[in-house]
């Protein structure tokens, strides 16, 4: 090999702009559309558990802590989340949410869990609507022309 054959190589990258980031002390924006982890609001929560019971995963866990104060503990276990956000679309109250965070490792599985203790919301029920109006009687009353 000889090394004149890549001066010409050198002289054409000499000038370009890196093509990689220079990561982690440059951040990316994640794309649109990225899923990063779940996460809960738990004041609009009603405990439905429609998410623990669609995640494919099985990595969310909803406890009751107390049946009178109506307390429970939602665990997302980020260990075992695949990120496919079905929790979130299976949440009627939009409680679920993702971030997007996409630097979440951790040493031990265990730090990798996020659990969220709260008091159950209460829903209000929706006010009824107004009744339909009554027809307005007429002027002249109906005959019996038999």
């Amino acid at each position: 090999m000889r090394i004149g054959a890549f001066i010409p190589e050198l002289l054409r990258h000499l000038f370009k702009k890196p093509a990689t980031v220079d990561y982690p002390f440059k951040k990316l924006s994640p794309p649109e559309g990225f899923r990063g982890t779940p996460y809960l609001h738990p004041e609009t929560c009603i405990v439905c558990r429609a998410c623990e019971r669609d995640c494919p995963a099985e990595a969310i866990e909803i406890v009751e802590l107390s049946a009178a104060e109506k307390r429970f503990r939602l665990t997302i276990h980020n260990d075992r989340c695949i990120h496919c956000a079905q929790c979130v679309d299976s949440c009627p109250t939009d409680a679920m949410r993702m971030d997007d965070k996409y630097e979440i490792a951790a040493f031990s599985r265990w730090d990798l869990k996020a659990a969220w203790e709260y008091v159950r919301a209460v829903v209000k029920p929706k006010a009824p609507a107004p009744a339909p109006a009554a027809p307005a009687p007429s002027a002249n009353p109906p005959s019996d022309n038999g």
